[in-house]
């Protein structure tokens, strides 16, 4: 900390994002004060919306998107001085490992050339996992592990500053448990993982994971695992060797892709039942069915609902956003899916024990060439 001390402003804090409280964590223990960038969607609830504007001054964000008033607004706060939180992932982690570090992140320390201070928040993720609804008893930490001055971003080139970026950046929860070996203890370590594993890795069916305890079991095959206190898991077939969260959502990740691959046109990927569909209003997002299908096809989503909607002048019973036509897609509250159509946005809510993480996961895989 004591190499923070010198940097009062302009400056910007990057840190991994694996709880909800890291911007309170970081705050807490910052000699000053922290004006965090946030989803533009927790502007719109209003004991929070009070908190971020008055309190913490806190700068929306539309997740997902290239949203350019967020980066005047980043760039007007570093001129009068100010520090600004950023966590370059845009979200909280699934599996305690970072996401994507895009060369964007390094393009923002050069454009805005002002020291940046690197944070690892250290048992986040084990303390209370994104897809679980409990707290495990453990502690969190934060650490700064790099500040990047003027200087050193004068000196140095694009590539050069991506490569510093990634290295400080980057933290995985397994990696980081291997030598310190902490407890998380709770006997409910399990539940809510199904939201994390929407494919089974023993008879690749989707959705077939339930949780209960320290447990999650397929209810087609019976495939099982043990989550310990360490955030481990032991499987109860010897052929799938995986110890690691993150291990087998990296088998998911990349089995929806070939499985996406391996579809004929029009063909069915993964169906779930909806309970909320929310279409642009006037002012807000207006809720217009609470009983509906949602399945993925080769093209894109469909969805069906139960009795016709009012949408776009018409009624309709139907309707269908082709890969194409979708901008982006990401998990807020609740397991709620934010998506923007054709520049609309979009919010559908499946049942809570689905995942809704395989809609993301595949929107990226087409989107990005099937990478």
């Amino acid at each position: 900390m004591e190499n923070v001390v010198p940097f009062r402003g302009p400056c910007i804090v990057f840190a991994n994002h694996t709880h909800t409280l890291d911007p309170f964590f970081i705050s807490e223990m910052y000699p000053y004060t922290i004006r965090w960038v946030a989803g533009s969607y927790l502007f719109k609830m209003k004991g929070v919306s009070f908190l971020l504007r008055h309190l913490v001054h806190a700068i929306p964000k539309v997740q997902g998107r290239s949203d350019l008033e967020t980066i005047r607004n980043i760039s007007r706060a570093l001129k009068n001085g100010d520090i600004v939180g950023l966590f370059p992932e845009g979200t909280r982690s699934w599996d305690g490992e970072m996401m994507d570090i895009t060369a964007a992140t390094a393009k923002l320390v050069r454009i805005f050339h002002v020291p940046v201070v690197f944070c690892h928040i250290e048992g986040g993720f084990l303390n209370k996992p994104r897809w679980s609804d409990k707290e495990r008893r453990g502690p969190v930490s934060v650490r700064v592990v790099k500040v990047l001055t003027e200087e050193e971003i004068k000196t140095s080139s694009l590539q050069e500053i991506t490569e510093i970026t990634k290295k400080y950046l980057s933290f995985s929860t397994d990696d980081w448990q291997e030598s310190a070996h902490v407890p998380y203890p709770s006997d409910s370590a399990a539940e809510g993982s199904e939201r994390l594993f929407y494919l089974c890795p023993k008879c690749h069916r989707f959705s077939t994971m339930s949780s209960s305890g320290r447990t999650v079991t397929c209810s087609s095959c019976g495939l099982s695992a043990t989550f310990d206190d360490y955030g481990r898991i032991k499987m109860n077939d010897d052929y799938i060797p995986y110890t690691r969260l993150s291990e087998w959502h990296e088998w998911e990740k990349k089995e929806l892709g070939e499985i996406y691959d391996r579809a004929e046109e029009g063909s069915t990927i993964f169906t779930d039942s909806g309970i909320l569909f929310q279409i642009p209003g006037k002012k807000k997002l207006e809720t217009v069915s609470e009983n509906f299908s949602v399945t993925v096809t080769k093209e894109g989503f469909v969805f069906i609902f139960a009795t016709p909607i009012f949408c776009d002048g018409k009624s309709s019973e139907r309707l269908f956003f082709p890969f194409s036509s979708i901008e982006s897609v990401v998990i807020n509250a609740k397991q709620t899916i934010e998506f923007y159509a054709d520049g609309k946005q979009y919010r559908f809510r499946t049942a809570l024990d689905r995942s809704a993480l395989k809609y993301q996961v595949i929107y990226l895989y087409v989107s990005r060439g099937g990478k």
